[in-house]
């Protein structure tokens, strides 16, 4: 009886050193490297905050924003080298690339969701901010940026959205989007949230038809929640949702959803007890998560039991993260003011993210 008692002793410190240690899709001597420290600029707010890490498809390069800079930037993975994508960038949030290339960006600053070209410009004039008094400030002239159509103007039945923080491109081209409302310095002074619940949005592939996806989205203790990270299965058929805050251990939850005919999402589950700022997944059925945890780094989650397999440390606070490289084998990822990457043994699940 008394080695049972021992033997369980030990399989649950071996179980909880697993959990805490590098997970086993990352090699015990790998490093996570910081790439780059985003400049704090004359016209940033506060201080740099990295997110919105997606992949380019066709190259490999991770796009990513300083949102509180109002910049898109670039990293080559060829070159290793970071350079400005687009600025001003209507201080885009979340992204990704939809199934024909293009970027997606949540463009906080209108509510607008953006599909940008990464191999055209156009000459614009320049945008005007809505509140001068804080970052980018109007100017006269114009300014080269790459073009981009507003697919999302903003409104849901007339009224402004609270702001599309994350967005997921599905299979079939439609786009799923959270609307948390988390206010901006940069938004027009005096504004006040118009939804009445903040949750999940979807644009139709022929981006015509915006909808809410869901009628409302509560947490586990019945109340309203703030939908943060999103994600979807490569075959298209389960779609994860994260509220941020909330009962979860990892300071929030994850749900899943069945997406069934044309985009109707149904049987939801509590999938994990941690909530995500952004997540990807790994082709080996790991997903990989900025849970607001005690400690600084990415919560590695089995995606078949929605159980923590193991934790990479990052020195500063991850808000996004994507596998980058021609053969996405490396996992970029955005915290604060850094950029930083480390080498993997598993691939990234996805053609984009």
């Amino acid at each position: 009886m008394r080695s049972k008692f021992l033997a369980c002793l030990v399989a649950l410190a071996h179980g909880a050193a697993a959990q805490s240690g590098l997970p086993p899709t990352v090699d015990a001597s790998a490093k996570v490297t910081k790439l780059a420290t985003l400049p704090k600029e004359s016209y940033t707010v506060d201080q740099p905050f990295t997110e919105g890490a997606t992949r380019d498809p066709a190259t490999g390069d991770v796009y990513f924003v300083d949102q509180n800079s109002n910049k898109i930037l670039t990293w080559s993975v060829a070159d290793k080298k970071l350079s400005v994508f687009m600025h001003p960038a209507g201080y885009s949030n979340g992204m990704t690339f939809d199934k024909y290339g293009r970027l997606i960006a949540c463009a906080d600053e209108r509510n607008q969701l953006w599909e940008i070209s990464t191999n055209m410009t156009k000459s614009v004039p320049w945008p005007q901010s809505l509140n001068p008094t804080v970052g980018d400030k109007g100017k006269d002239g114009n300014v080269v940026l790459p073009e981009y159509n507003v697919i999302m103007d903003g409104k849901y039945n007339g009224k402004l959205l609270g702001g599309p923080n994350d967005v997921w491109a599905m299979p079939d081209n439609s786009l799923y989007f959270t609307d948390p409302y988390w206010s901006r310095k940069w938004w027009a002074s005096g504004r006040r949230a118009e939804q009445d619940i903040n949750t999940v949005y979807r644009l139709s592939p022929d981006r015509k038809t915006l909808t809410r996806a869901l009628a409302n989205f509560l947490t586990s203790d019945g109340k309203a929640g703030s939908p943060n990270g999103i994600i979807g299965s490569p075959d298209g058929k389960t779609l994860y949702v994260a509220a941020f805050q909330g009962p979860g251990s990892g300071g929030g939850e994850t749900y899943t959803y069945d997406v069934g005919a044309n985009g109707v999402l149904s049987n939801r589950r509590l999938w994990a007890q941690f909530g995500s700022d952004g997540m990807t997944m790994d082709n080996q059925g790991n997903m990989y998560m900025c849970a607001p945890v005690s400690r600084s780094g990415v919560t590695v989650v089995s995606i078949a039991t929605g159980k923590q397999v193991g934790f990479i440390p990052v020195p500063e606070s991850p808000a996004n993260l994507a596998f980058g490289g021609v053969d996405q084998s490396t996992l970029y990822i955005t915290a604060r003011t850094g950029f930083y990457s480390i080498p993997t043994k598993v691939k990234g699940a996805h053609l984009v993210k």
